[in-house]
């Protein structure tokens, strides 16, 4: 009971109210077919987490959904909520859909942006970078056509210049005065040569180097004991791609720190 509502409460704040709401509000700022459905899918998930959230925290979770329910009753997206009840308490609890074959592409996709925004985020803050100041960037990846996608939310999350973002598939040699970063299979350039120490950017790489050799065998460890021979094999695959990402990671520091190097 405990680590479901624990699992419930992550979802609906970290990734629900953190994530999908940051995203969606481009979305639903672009109008027409695209937002209506981003809408939609805004009030079946709020709708669904509340009722998830109903038995742990009943009478704020009551409050919020009557609120919800009016305000989708009282607009174009009544029809979601036509067969609702009058109260949440008697709504009927939610149940799992089939997998249609698409879902684990997307979350793996969105993961990946995920990443590359944290890892965008994560520098601006080591450097004190104000938020407001927009930054220009060069991102290298075999996911190019992506990140093209979704450069909209890349700019807009990670604080970028959307006029000034290069998206390529890969790049000859990294260019002069930018800082490496690496999300994955994405290198991230940023031109943050006058705000970056040389021997604190070694050293910083140096760090996340350590960290991910240590991700490595750790699951190297994990993969070569009974778990990969006892665990379901969703679960043991999903243990080797983070493998594969953390050497992919780790080859592209080593690559950075050649560099620095050189």
């Amino acid at each position: 009971y405990g680590e479901a509502g624990r699992q419930i409460y992550d979802f609906f704040w970290s990734e629900f109210a953190d994530w999908y709401i940051e995203s969606a509000k481009a979305q639903l700022a672009e109008g027409g077919a695209r937002a209506r459905v981003t809408a939609e899918t805004l009030v079946r998930v709020l709708d669904n987490a509340l009722r998830l959230l109903h038995p742990y925290m009943p009478f704020v979770t009551e409050e919020v959904w009557q609120h919800l329910r009016t305000a989708v009753l009282d607009s174009p997206l009544a029809s979601l909520a036509a067969d609702w009840p009058d109260a949440l308490i008697v709504a009927s609890w939610p149940e799992e859909r089939e997998k249609e074959g698409w879902e684990d592409a997307k979350v793996a996709d969105f993961t990946l942006l995920q990443d590359v925004i944290r890892t965008i985020r994560n520098l601006r803050a080591e450097k004190n970078i104000k938020p407001g100041q927009k930054l220009p960037a060069i991102l290298a990846s075999e996911k190019a056509a992506l990140l093209r996608e979704q450069s909209a939310m890349l700019a807009r999350l990670a604080g970028l210049d959307s006029d000034a973002l290069q998206i390529v598939e890969a790049l000859p040699e990294k260019p002069e005065g930018h800082i490496a970063l690496v999300a994955g299979p994405v290198e991230i350039y940023l031109p943050l040569a006058g705000l970056v120490d040389l021997a604190e950017e070694r050293a910083r790489l140096q760090k996340d180097l350590a960290e991910a050799e240590s991700h490595i065998n750790r699951l190297e460890k994990l993969l070569a004991g009974p778990f990969a021979e006892k665990a379901p094999a969703p679960v043991v695959q999903k243990e080797r791609d983070k493998l594969a990402a953390y050497k992919e990671t780790a080859e592209k520091i080593r690559q950075q720190l050649a560099e620095l190097a050189g």
